[in-house]
């Protein structure tokens, strides 16, 4: 198998950010692609090879769920390696076990939280990077790990970042360390763990750090680690990954919280609008397009609400009380069910992911089908846009292609990974050839044409 610096063609931005069109040369260098948000364009196979025939399977040491990346032709995803460290357990492992019901294990020695790099042409390990030998100061739930943060890269750097610990480290392709920063460990509601990744722009590094005794995001230099501006903090919990957007010709990052989503100047870190009003945090991230921002969110005491923004507003755009849309607000909806996995959008459909498939108008709300997800799984991973194609992996690895459209069509699915393992990682997608990491192993997994 042969990786180059690129994707299959060309890695399209998410439709209509900021007026972009195709944007060649990248690398699946972040969580969901950075501003692409999981599209990826045309002329990608969109049919795989079952699960006895990956180009290469390798087993991974210690436990964690960040999503591979690809940059400069590398392989590269985290971990937490010790003998405490548990694997993740699948959602309903997690919900039973004893460490999730108000009794977390704690590790008692040091953990290595690490940065892996893989050969993409075998799946071999390159090089392995210790950032921090700690003993963690708090429990994670029983179906997350303490590497959970997806690493991301460029211009010949890559960024790994641990909540558990706060330590962010940058690294050059030989692994060289270039520098480090102890930002302290993020004190996670319910012990449940950190999971929001930082978000690379240019020369900006976007770490979010959204917990019970803080609320912010921090903006840094990328060459150097040195902080460039911080958000006002307002404190609870958020696991939502910053996302960077073009409002009317203004670069922004938005970043959800625990009860409100705000959108900051790229540039400055000025607060340019903000919604609040919602009574939950956020497990999954937000998606935006040329016309407007997206997301929801779900928990069990959560009203599970649903918005969508329009682009070009700034200032307070919480809702008035007893109303379901604005000037600024397309629309918004409760009992909605927003799970894991960050919703996308496909031309005017948008669509959020969990035990559910469920897919709305972006425009008016309207709910266009709801449907259980195939086979009965969950998926708790991004998915995938390959052109019209959503790709989704549930969480015993089983994959599933489904039309974007207005129908849903049933897929039996292909089984990418052994059904033992525990598949909560957002894949990652490069030249023809599906990364998938389960709770044991990185699979690479080829097209068929």
């Amino acid at each position: 198998m042969r990786f180059s610096k690129r994707l299959v063609g060309s890695l399209v931005a998410l439709c209509g950010v900021g007026g972009a069109s195709l944007v060649s040369g990248a690398d699946w260098s972040q969580f969901r692609g950075g501003m692409r948000l999981s599209h990826v364009a045309e002329g990608t196979p969109d049919n795989w090879q079952p699960a006895e025939k990956p180009a290469w399977r390798t087993e991974l040491p210690g436990a964690g769920l960040s999503q591979p990346i690809v940059v400069d032709g590398g392989i590269y995803l985290t971990t937490a390696v010790g003998s405490g460290i548990a694997r993740p357990k699948s959602m309903a492992g997690g919900v039973v076990d004893p460490s999730t019901m108000g009794r977390p294990q704690i590790p008692k020695e040091k953990v290595k939280f690490q940065l892996i790099k893989l050969n993409p042409q075998d799946g071999s390990i390159a090089w392995t990077k210790t950032v921090a030998e700690k003993v963690p100061g708090t429990g994670t739930h029983a179906s997350n790990s303490y590497a959970t943060e997806t690493p991301c890269g460029g211009e010949g750097r890559v960024f790994a970042y641990f909540g558990a610990t706060g330590d962010l480290a940058a690294f050059d392709a030989a692994g060289k360390e270039l520098w480090k920063l102890d930002l302290g460990p993020q004190q996670i509601s319910n012990q449940f763990g950190s999971g929001a990744s930082p978000v690379l722009h240019g020369n900006r590094l976007l770490v979010p750090r959204f917990n019970e005794k803080e609320g912010k995001l921090l903006c840094l230099d990328a060459a150097t680690g040195k902080e460039l501006w911080s958000s006002e903090s307002r404190e609870g919990t958020s696991w939502a990954t910053p996302v960077v957007w073009s409002n009317a010709g203004k670069l922004e990052v938005i970043a959800a919280g625990n009860g409100l989503v705000a959108g900051f100047d790229l540039e400055t870190g000025a607060e340019r609008w903000r919604l609040g009003g919602i009574d939950s945090s956020f497990s999954c991230s937000v998606v935006a397009d040329g016309t407007g921002v997206y997301f929801g969110t779900s928990s069990p005491m959560s009203k599970g609400p649903i918005f969508a923004v329009k682009a070009g507003h700034t200032g307070d755009l919480s809702l008035a009380e007893n109303t379901t849309s604005s000037d600024a607000v397309l629309w918004s909806k409760n009992k909605s069910g927003a799970g894991m996995p960050s919703p996308i959008v496909v031309d005017d459909l948008l669509y959020f992911f969990g035990n559910t498939v469920t897919c709305y108008e972006k425009q008016t709300g309207a709910e266009v089908y709801r449907k259980r997800m195939p086979a009965g799984q969950m998926a708790a991973g991004c998915p995938l846009v390959v052109g019209k194609t959503i790709l989704v992996v549930n969480e015993t690895g089983k994959l599933f292609s489904l039309p974007a459209g207005r129908e849903f069509v049933e897929t039996e699915g292909v089984q990418v990974g052994s059904a033992d393992e525990v598949f909560w990682a957002t894949p990652a997608l490069a030249d023809g050839t599906l990364l998938v990491r389960s709770s044991e192993a990185l699979y690479a997994i080829p097209g068929k044409k």
